[in-house]
């Protein structure tokens, strides 16, 4: 995503404006940002955006359109098919950039992955996607899901040979249910029911057994982080620990409301958790926690690790860790961030307007890269971010970014499985597939 002509994507920044429209022809005339990284050669990746100039209609993807070619010298791009909405932008008004193949990843198809009426039980259609691994057992590729966006979530698994087509497992039922956690203190829902399972969003092999990190409710409406164990294949039997692996801090403390949506990778002889922090005021940061069997974390003494919301991010609701990848001692987490809303009375009348001067991803969730070159006491934003959005002209993906994103790299391609939310057939949760071929 590019927005302004700092290219950091802050909201302070100066936003690129359309400074000439040509209807006739469908040229627009903008002046190109300093170091502008578009130009006729890779245009074609890219789309281009605008609101409505309407109240909570500004994010720059209500509509938008295919880059035929870019004359930088000229300061001119020529646009092409009309890909969402309608119409040109107007002189004068704000546009934005979008990536649909980030660093070469296409939509090898466009639609999702699977449609979860596979599953016989599976309640509604909006389906959170936790993970996907090889499991030699089985000599197969399972995928773990939860339902979602409903009173009843249960855990279901899908099986596939080539990581593109996808079939049920153990015939479709679900491979934990909510009564497996009635034992538990950490698996209810909001209201403090045991009528849910846990959201799964983390699997890990270590010692010849299968990991599923979860998050759920106690008693008291706290969000905490357990685990299921199976010491024979991805599609169990799992044996659930009934207390939390990794529970809420103290009251008053920046996570006193809920630690979830943890993401787990080896590091050397020990394994690393990030995990999203809440506070009672809402606030969520980025914590970090250690451990050397996996069922026993302490937490880092530097934690909270990542407390930045400006930009791209600037919401205080949004921080979800999604990818890790570790190379040698530095640490790369993609994170979510979401930008905020000026939607105070104040700020109205002060302005004299409500959101109109917030482009981009106004409250669309997208992920950026957070760098650690200390071992994760420490990270700084890329430059870039937001690295990966969703393809806004895809109906299947055209609201924002899910949860989990997983990268699987093979001898002929590289696959990122993502999830996404639709407005097609009503708003629902889709499992994306991008592939880079090799």
């Amino acid at each position: 995503m590019i927005l302004n002509y700092e290219g950091d994507n802050t909201l302070e920044g100066k936003y690129i404006l359309a400074k000439e429209v040509q209807n006739n022809d469908s040229i627009l005339k903008i002046d190109f940002p300093t170091d502008f990284y578009l130009n006729n050669t890779n245009c074609k990746n890219w789309i281009i955006g605008w609101g409505t100039n309407k109240p909570l209609y500004d994010a720059g993807v209500e509509n938008l359109r295919a880059i035929e070619k870019i004359d930088t010298k000229n300061n001119v791009i020529y646009l092409g098919k009309l890909l969402r909405g309608n119409g040109l932008p107007n002189e004068k008004q704000r546009i934005v950039f979008w990536n649909t193949k980030p660093s070469g990843f296409n939509n090898l198809i466009k639609k999702p992955i699977i449609d979860p009426s596979i599953w016989p039980e599976f309640s509604g259609k909006s389906i959170s996607f936790s993970s996907i691994e090889y499991d030699s057992l089985l000599s197969k590729w399972i995928l773990i899901v939860n339902e979602c966006d409903t009173n009843k979530i249960q855990i279901y698994a899908a099986m596939s040979d080539n990581l593109i087509d996808w079939q049920v497992a153990i015939n479709g039922a679900p491979i934990l249910r909510s009564s497996d956690f009635k034992n538990c203190t950490w698996a209810m829902d909001k209201a403090g029911k045991q009528t849910q399972t846990p959201y799964v969003t983390d699997i890990i092999r270590n010692n010849n057994k299968w990991y599923l990190f979860m998050d759920g409710y106690d008693s008291k409406g706290k969000r905490n982080i357990g685990i299921a164990i199976s010491d024979a294949t991805l599609l169990g039997p799992y044996k659930i620990n009934q207390n939390p692996v990794l529970s809420v801090g103290e009251v008053g403390s920046w996570n006193d409301e809920a630690v979830f949506y943890g993401k787990v990778k080896k590091q050397k002889n020990e394994f690393i958790m990030f995990y999203d922090g809440r506070n009672s005021d809402g606030d969520e940061r980025v914590g970090m926690a250690g451990s050397t069997d996996l069922t026993n974390w302490i937490n880092s003494k530097n934690n909270p690790v990542i407390d930045q919301h400006t930009g791209w991010r600037s919401d205080i609701g949004c921080s979800e860790p999604n990818f890790i990848q570790i190379h040698n001692d530095s640490i790369f987490l993609l994170i979510s961030g979401v930008k905020k809303f000026k939607m105070g009375a104040w700020h109205h009348y002060i302005t004299k307007r409500m959101y109109l001067d917030k482009s981009g991803n106004v409250n669309d969730t997208q992920l950026g890269f957070y760098i650690s070159t200390d071992g994760g006491k420490s990270f700084s934003a890329h430059k870039n971010n937001p690295i990966f959005t969703n393809d806004y002209s895809n109906k299947y993906e055209n609201e924002h970014m899910g949860g989990n994103f997983k990268l699987i790299k093979t001898d002929t391609a590289d696959y990122i499985f993502y999830q996404a939310k639709s407005s097609f057939e009503g708003s629902k949760y889709n499992i994306m597939l991008r592939v880079k071929e090799k």
